[in-house]
């Protein structure tokens, strides 16, 4: 997840299935007509038999213990929202101003949906790796059982028919052995990659992550799509609590994580900074397709500008799955025929010279 939480609290932010559920249980709460104080406190009571459960729910009831005393107080719900110190400063902003506004419902409903997004991408895209770092382990272990068991054996056979098979006719069994060896070394080596990129970007390190991998051009792809999707949703979200566009711009840019859409959007606030609307701003600078890009000039000028950010954000996320799709069937394939490759060549130089020998026997 790429919320910014406060520096000094970094430790203390939560996941985007936490963020999506207290949401989502805050905007039906305040939907039925419950304030959002005595809907904190209402969660409050629910989290405390669950707060040893885990790390994730021991971090939400301390929020909700901190929240609760806030409002109790007097503060408003963004700004005990902001003292918890779990939630990311743009969904603060967003309350905020929704408070100020009165679109608070609409506004939770929103980010409950946005997580919910984040959430499903982030489970796709460990699914799409996870598969891979499996078909390896698969392969390891069928050469560890040619170089343990099958070489070994062949070994036998052909040194008893033939005196010594580095002697014979068969010296090429030993390139194939040393070719085994070598993939089974470079197989290794892909798992502990995968397995310390996966450890990494759990343990807060996704940047570096997504820069590496960025490097392969679907994976660029994939994180300047996912990136874009973030900061139009968020972009979406302060227009829909009431902010002004140059605010939410401004905003939303905190969303940002490639230095290609920081760069679009720094430019576009200055263009708007200039007198431009967002939409005029957005397509000077290419900020989406062409289609997309045509579509937000008359869009905004008649009022339907939350309606082509949705609409949008529905393509942005359909690229998404896209992307990922397009990941996993194309490193599936290429694994599945490296082993079956692998295996073909390998019973082939084990087994011409036995055909060799069965020939000049005959």
């Amino acid at each position: 997840m790429s919320a910014n939480a406060n520096p000094n609290t970094k430790n203390k932010t939560i996941g985007p299935a936490e963020m999506g559920s207290f949401f989502e249980n805050m905007a039906m709460m305040v939907k039925a007509g419950i304030s959002p104080g005595e809907a904190v406190d209402l969660l409050k009571e629910d989290s405390e038999g669950m707060s040893q459960a885990s790390n994730a729910a021991g971090k939400m009831h301390a929020a909700y213990k901190t929240m609760s005393d806030k409002m109790t107080m007097g503060s408003s719900f963004a700004m005990a929202m902001k003292e918890s110190a779990v939630f990311p400063d743009y969904a603060v902003d967003m309350v905020d101003a929704s408070e100020y506004t009165g679109k608070l419902e609409g506004t939770l409903f929103h980010l409950s949906d946005y997580y919910r997004t984040e959430n499903s991408m982030k489970n796709t895209f460990v699914s799409a790796i996870r598969y891979p770092i499996i078909l390896l382990f698969m392969v390891i272990a069928v050469l560890i059982a040619m170089l343990a068991i099958v070489f070994p054996a062949f070994y036998g056979v052909y040194n008893n028919l033939t005196g010594s098979l580095a002697s014979s006719s068969f010296n090429y069994i030993n390139v194939s052995f040393t070719l085994c060896w070598i993939l089974m070394v470079i197989m290794i080596i892909l798992v502990i990659l995968l397995l310390v990129g996966v450890a990494m970007w759990k343990n807060g390190k996704s940047k570096t992550v997504k820069r590496l991998l960025s490097k392969l051009g679907t994976f660029r792809q994939l994180f300047s799509n996912l990136d874009l999707y973030r900061f139009t949703s968020c972009f979406d979200m302060f227009i829909s609590s009431g902010e002004m566009q140059d605010e939410a711009i401004k905003k939303s840019l905190v969303v940002a994580e490639t230095d290609e859409l920081q760069g679009k959007l720094k430019n576009c606030i200055e263009k708007m900074d200039a007198g431009s609307s967002f939409s005029q701003a957005a397509c000077d600078e290419k900020l989406y397709d062409p289609i997309n890009n045509r579509m937000l000039i008359p869009a905004e000028r008649s009022g339907m500008l939350d309606s082509i950010l949705r609409k949008i954000l529905t393509n942005l996320k359909d690229n998404n799955e896209a992307y990922v799709g397009r990941i996993a069937n194309t490193v599936e394939p290429f694994l599945t025929g490296f082993l079956m490759i692998t295996l073909g060549l390998m019973l082939i130089s084990l087994m011409v010279p036995l055909i060799g020998i069965m020939n000049s026997i005959g």
